[in-house]
């Protein structure tokens, strides 16, 4: 296993790699770090080599003042594979990670094999109304405190990425021509007809319900998850 920092001109980025062959990058979710991963880390390493990064604003990775937006960590991502002079990888992203995919396989199409996205949602109306209106509620909570605490002001800029920073439309979806699984929990936050939508607008995608879970279905349901993904990555299914 390796462990390093890549310099960016505004951020330091923390990566870990474990394993060697076909590239696959794993992007994490909303508030999370790579050890999310930990699970499909140990299992895909055996085959991929495998890139777990952490993103701006999370986990190891350095924080730049400001609005976090879709581009500037899609901007990351580019510098992450350009770091390990990578062509392309098979990319693996959860909730905001799945999003993230979306935006990468959409304005970066040649950087992008076999996308994997869990959890994901390209509108923020895409949640359930009753944890939509907890984002807002938490985000309104983070940005009164933020004028007196700089972790808070922090955190509000991490949380609006589920809300005012998810700017994608439908055009951007039908952009994108790699072949996708769009994973989704039996019981997730994720409306089923947004999953479907999705669906619908990219072209080479297919979805699969995995039973008896919520948004958390690879940590929940670990082993069957993680077959999934391989019988797809291997263009099994």
């Amino acid at each position: 296993m390796e462990e390093c920092y890549i310099p960016t001109k505004e951020v330091r980025l923390f990566c870990q790699v474990t394993g060697a062959g076909k590239p696959l990058l794993l992007l994490h979710g909303n508030e999370e770090d790579h050890t999310i991963f930990n699970n499909q880390i140990t299992y895909f390493s055996d085959f991929y080599q495998v890139i777990a990064m952490d993103s701006r604003g999370h986990g190891r990775s350095g924080h730049v003042r400001g609005e976090m937006t879709f581009k500037k960590m899609t901007n990351d991502i580019i510098n992450v594979l350009n770091y390990f002079q990578l062509n392309k990888a098979d990319i693996i992203g959860f909730s905001d990670g799945g999003n993230l995919g979306l935006y990468l396989a959409s304005h970066y199409p040649k950087r992008v094999d076999n996308l994997v996205v869990v959890g994901a949602n390209y509108k923020p109306e895409g949640l359930k109304k009753k944890d939509f209106l907890q984002v807002k509620g938490l985000y309104y909570y983070l940005k009164l405190l933020g004028f007196i605490s700089k972790s808070k002001r922090r955190r509000k800029e991490v949380i609006d990425l589920m809300w005012h920073q998810i700017k994608f439309n439908d055009a951007d979806l039908k952009r994108i021509n790699a072949r996708t699984l769009i994973v989704v929990g039996e019981n997730d936050v994720i409306q089923k007809k947004h999953t479907q939508m999705m669906h619908k607008l990219i072209a080479e995608s297919m979805v699969i319900t995995i039973p008896e879970t919520t948004h958390f279905s690879m940590i929940e349901k670990p082993d069957v998850f993680n077959a999934i993904i391989k019988d797809f990555l291997s263009e099994k299914i």
